[in-house]
């Protein structure tokens, strides 16, 4: 049988060529003229936003005014949308939108999942590279709509990126339930959800389907699929056991986290705390980790000017077979806490393993020093560093490292310096890194509640202090990366730590890498919780992860004549 192509448009752009047995239309058995069509868009448009709300009566006469037309014509687009499960006639009240309960919100949620995770056995050995392409293009497309807050465009590009993929399983009976439980979910999700999810967040979920998809794995894309679709709002428990490991720390990571929720069981909340007092307590809490060996180490305390400030700065490299080659490292701290003094032994560690001289800084802290102070303070430094080798003795290749905060740091000046057309560094790692705002991800839910240390409550926290009150720099992609544009990064090594309510932040970085086409490594580490790397003194999973790092730096950097 032939398939013709079809071309799905939207305001007069192209969005995609697909085949007519995935297109929204397909199955539809009312047939609209140009002016029809016309009315039922911009009603249905209105409805999904809630614009028009359940029980709206719709009046012929009414809307044919409105949208200077005749009475067939909206007659006609009324079929269509009663089609659709979008009106309903009710008696004498004549025609109303119809309501969406919890409950047929959440079973068509519920039917979506199976019909479309189930599919995935049959689908997955017919995705074409162009048809990959295709739904790659998609979802930058969702990203884009998100950008300029297009909430209906994401939608509709929505359901076209899912019946694709699920019309790539030749099952077409079950494509008309589809398209109405679509209808119907994205109905309950844009009511329900609120401002809870992003629409940035909303489009960038879609990269691991076309992941999955690239992997060639059926399994892999009925779970990820099954996730994608179920944990869009409400009880999403069974999805999550389907793709999330147990929540269960290592023996190694119990033993240590046990010790120190032990020693530390005295100091107070540094949420309900005078900041100074804080700092303090945190300087304490990681004074445990810093114990670095002199002899093995040369170690320089030095100043980089600033315009405002001399900016306190170490400078450390192994005594012994060190190589050429630089690392820049930022601390964690969520922005408000931490310094070069209680990263010292992160430091160490890496010229350690990666033989590189590591020079640590001593960036503005939030509030006193809020968005984007630190991000300019790094950049600062980095542009001084690279024009002045010869104060701290250093030399290229270049790094730029960092852990929770400071990786986000890390990566957001690599984006000022790429927009800027500056040199960039020749390869970057970033530890358990907060990338993203959302705090509805799987892992903020599993997570978040503070059981293994970091939680929820915290990171906003610390977040309302880096911004200053203003939430609106969520969306700034130096604030939120994820949301930034990678292309033209440097090879990335990255971490998460499974323990941990940032760890979807990683997940969905190194999706956004991998669609970005930027070298990258991902590794996620089990069973252990965030900062966990500070504890390589004691934790053989933290002397792992600095072993993986080094061992990318030794295969990413160019090599010296």
């Amino acid at each position: 049988m032939r398939r013709d192509c079809f071309i799905r448009v939207i305001d007069n752009k192209k969005l995609i060529s697909i085949n007519d047995n995935l297109s929204m239309k397909s199955f539809v058995n009312v047939k609209l003229g140009r002016k029809s069509n016309e009315v039922y868009q911009s009603l249905k448009k209105q409805i999904i936003l809630a614009e028009l709300p359940a029980g709206q009566q719709l009046v012929e006469l009414e809307v044919a005014k409105g949208m200077n037309c005749s009475q067939s014509t909206v007659r006609e687009a009324l079929l269509r949308l009663q089609e659709d499960g979008l009106i309903v006639r009710q008696g004498y009240r004549g025609t109303v939108v119809s309501s969406v309960s919890i409950a047929e919100g959440q079973q068509a949620l519920d039917i979506r999942a199976r019909i479309e995770s189930s599919a995935a056995q049959f689908s997955i050995r017919n995705f074409s590279e162009q048809r990959i392409a295709e739904l790659s293009d998609l979802v930058a497309q969702m990203v884009r709509a998100a950008e300029r807050g297009d909430e209906y465009a994401l939608f509709d590009l929505d359901q076209v990126f899912h019946c694709a993929v699920y019309a790539q399983a030749n099952l077409p009976a079950l494509m008309p339930i589809l398209e109405r439980c679509s209808l119907c979910s994205h109905r309950y999700k844009i009511s329900e959800s609120g401002t809870r999810r992003t629409l940035e967040e909303t489009a960038l979920r879609h990269w691991s389907i076309v992941e999955a998809i690239k992997s060639g794995d059926a399994t892999k894309l009925e779970r990820v699929l099954l996730h994608h679709v179920s944990s869009v709002i409400g009880d999403v428990a069974q999805a999550d056991s389907a793709v999330t490991p147990e929540l269960r720390m290592t023996a190694s990571m119990e033993t240590v986290f046990n010790r120190i929720q032990k020693e530390d069981a005295h100091l107070p909340n540094p949420m309900l705390i005078p900041l100074e007092q804080a700092h303090a307590n945190f300087n304490q809490i990681n004074a445990r980790w810093n114990q670095v060996d002199d002899t093995q180490f040369q170690i320089d305390y030095f100043s980089v000017p600033c315009p405002t400030r001399q900016m306190p700065a170490v400078r450390i490299a192994r005594k012994k077979d060190a190589r050429e080659g630089t690392l820049l490292y930022l601390h964690g701290g969520g922005w408000v806490f931490g310094s070069i003094n209680t990263h010292l032994g992160a430091m160490a560690k890496l010229a350690e393993l990666t033989g590189l001289t590591v020079v640590g800084i001593d960036y503005g802290l939030a509030p006193q020093a809020p968005f984007p102070a630190g991000l300019n303070d790094a950049c600062w430094a980095w542009r001084w560093l690279r024009a002045t080798p010869q104060s701290p003795r250093l030399n290229g290749p270049w790094v730029v490292s960092g852990d929770s905060s400071g990786a986000n740091l890390a990566l957001a000046m690599m984006l000022d310096l790429r927009n800027a057309g500056e040199p960039l560094p020749d390869a970057a790692l970033l530890f358990y890194g907060v990338y993203s705002a959302d705090h509805q991800t799987t892992s903020h839910k599993q997570c978040g509640g503070g059981q293994f240390g970091l939680s929820t409550e915290k990171m906003a926290w610390y977040r309302n202090h880096y911004l200053s009150g203003h939430r609106q720099n969520s969306s700034d992609p130096r604030v939120s990366p994820v949301l930034a544009q990678l292309e033209g990064l440097p090879p990335i090594f990255m971490n998460a730590a499974g323990l941990d309510c940032l760890r979807d932040d990683s997940v969905l970085l190194a999706q956004r890498l991998s669609a970005a086409g930027v070298p990258h490594q991902f590794k996620q580490i089990e069973g252990v919780t965030h900062g966990f790397m500070q504890m390589s003194s004691e934790l053989p999973e933290a002397l792992a992860a600095y072993v993986d790092a080094a061992t990318f730096i030794s295969t990413a950097l160019p090599t010296r004549p």
